[in-house]
């Protein structure tokens, strides 16, 4: 669907996966880097926390939020798994979620989550974007979550932010 693609400068359309990442940090300025894991068939969010962020708060509740959506969902959530790595006072928190029950609704909830849990500790891009756009990108994340259940990435995708710019990278 052309309306539900991005596009190269070129003119080329993006690949759904890598469409994805990009979509997800336009949409989402809170996330610093997402990665698309094939051998689980996963993503990978990453945000970056500065400070006394409580991060043993947000690992056990953000399990239990995402439950009690697919629950009221009526779907199965297969993998989620909660990380964190710390050096002095800069956290690193990864959450994997599995493509194959996650939706778009749920990205905007765990960033949402993330948001309300450690606001004044995130590190987040200043992204100003339209309302129409950002509606847009929603649209996209949520049309190409449904495409990446039928046509699974072979590669190893990730996409980071860097001085207001996405960068893609597959292995």
């Amino acid at each position: 669907m052309a309306a539900h693609s991005l596009q190269y400068k070129n003119g080329g359309n993006v690949p759904e996966g890598v469409g994805l990442l990009i979509s997800i940090l336009l949409r989402y300025a809170e996330v610093g880097s997402v990665y698309y894991w094939s051998e689980r068939q996963a993503l990978k969010f990453t945000f970056m926390l500065r400070g006394e962020a409580d991060i043993e708060r947000l690992r056990n509740n953000l399990p239990l939020a995402l439950e009690v959506y697919h629950q009221l969902e009526g779907h199965t959530m297969h993998d989620c798994e909660i990380g964190c790595r710390s050096e002095d006072k800069i956290h690193v928190l990864t959450i994997v979620r599995d493509v194959d029950s996650m939706t778009q609704n749920e990205v905007g909830l765990i960033v949402d989550f993330v948001k309300r849990e450690c606001a004044e500790f995130l590190v987040c891009d200043e992204v100003n974007l339209p309302e129409d756009e950002l509606q847009f990108q929603e649209e996209l994340i949520d049309h190409m979550l449904a495409n990446i259940h039928n046509n699974v990435m072979d590669k190893n995708v990730v996409a980071v932010r860097e001085e207001g710019r996405v960068l893609v990278f597959r292995n």
